[in-house]
């Protein structure tokens, strides 16, 4: 069992598809794994340049499209931080973290 999160933000689990563009570079991961925060996220997907601007493409029933940094790279994946979300997205990621986390919590 794991301790208190330290987190500020509460992260879901999410698996659906997933685009990333980090310059010329398209990443399209269709089942795509990780975990997601109304600030950034966590993606098992391949190493990519700390301090890289990415734009991202989350797929799912309501898709959502945000930008952001890498911060992280280790583990198996990638973590980005979104930057400067506008309002209508925060609200759509809010929206998608809560339908990621009802889906967690519905029985198997």
């Amino acid at each position: 069992m794991e301790g208190p999160s330290l987190r500020s933000f509460p992260r879901t689990f999410f698996c659906c598809p997933v685009e990333l563009s980090v310059g010329d570079k398209i990443i399209r991961r269709e089942q795509a794994q990780g975990n997601l925060s109304i600030h950034g996220l966590f993606l098992q997907a391949e190493v990519l340049p700390v301090d890289s601007a990415v734009h991202i493409k989350i797929g799912a029933a309501r898709s959502v499209e945000v930008d952001g940094v890498v911060r992280f790279c280790g583990g198996g994946g990638v973590g980005i931080q979104f930057t400067a979300p506008l309002k209508a997205d925060r609200e759509c990621l809010a929206d998608l973290i809560a339908d990621f986390t009802e889906r967690e919590t519905l029985p198997h």
